[in-house]
């Protein structure tokens, strides 16, 4: 009878220890939930701060999201803290098909600078599974920078977009980055909670809107390479 009795005790711990080995997986550790939208953190050896991780369904196609996100010019309607963002077409940064060069700004509340970033995204397809990437990293650049302004030393952003039916997509989005400046920790772990739950819940506001919500053809053919 005790023989029994352990082996079932043994069994149940197992089964209520699986999904806490899944949210351990890679490190990460959840730090909030809001309307389905969850995020998580993990230290890095790349930077002082955490890198932060956003996971949760839009109600869209692939096709509606990688437009909205295609569009530069709107990043300040939905994307956390940013107060602006253009498209970088010049020799040096030429934007066009599945290579896109960008400036964003970032509004940091008062007494902090703001911050801001030039950078290059990248956009491929798994055409087997219908799957699109966008990885996106900060350049070493002195184009539009001011004396007012920290440039960000550390900026990589990797957005995953899974179809999960007809007009619903699982979106990662992934930051790893390093704000630059002198900023108290507790005041950049407080923004970095919220940039990604917050951005996502953004992104879902956006996809409803007439310009985007009738997209049907994904534009992205760069095949993607796992690396």
């Amino acid at each position: 009878m005790k023989f029994f009795r352990l082996i079932t005790l043994v069994i149940f711990m197992a089964v209520i220890s699986i999904p806490m080995s899944w949210a351990a997986e890679g490190g990460w550790e959840k730090i909030g939930e809001s309307d389905g939208i969850i995020g998580y953190t993990r230290p890095t050896t790349k930077s002082s701060v955490d890198e932060i991780k956003a996971v949760g369904i839009v109600d869209a196609p692939v096709a509606v999201i990688e437009a909205v996100m295609r569009d530069i010019s709107i990043m300040p309607e939905y994307v956390y803290l940013c107060k602006d963002a253009f498209l970088i077409n010049t020799p040096g940064m030429k934007s066009g098909g599945d290579v896109i060069f960008f400036y964003s700004l970032t509004d940091l509340p008062f007494p902090a600078s703001d911050r801001d970033a030039v950078v290059r995204s990248v956009w491929t397809i798994d055409r087997a599974t219908g799957i699109v990437y966008c990885h996106a990293e900060g350049l070493e650049t002195t184009f539009e920078q001011s004396q007012d302004i920290v440039r960000i030393p550390l900026s990589i952003m990797d957005c995953t977009l899974v179809p999960r039916g007809e007009n619903r997509t699982e979106v990662i989005y992934q930051i790893l980055g390093h704000s630059g400046g002198a900023l108290p920790a507790w005041f950049v772990k407080m923004l970095s909670r919220d940039y990604g739950i917050k951005t996502l819940a953004g992104l879902r506001q956006m996809v409803k809107k007439e310009k985007y919500k009738n997209v049907k053809k994904i534009v992205t053919t760069t095949p993607h390479i796992k690396k």
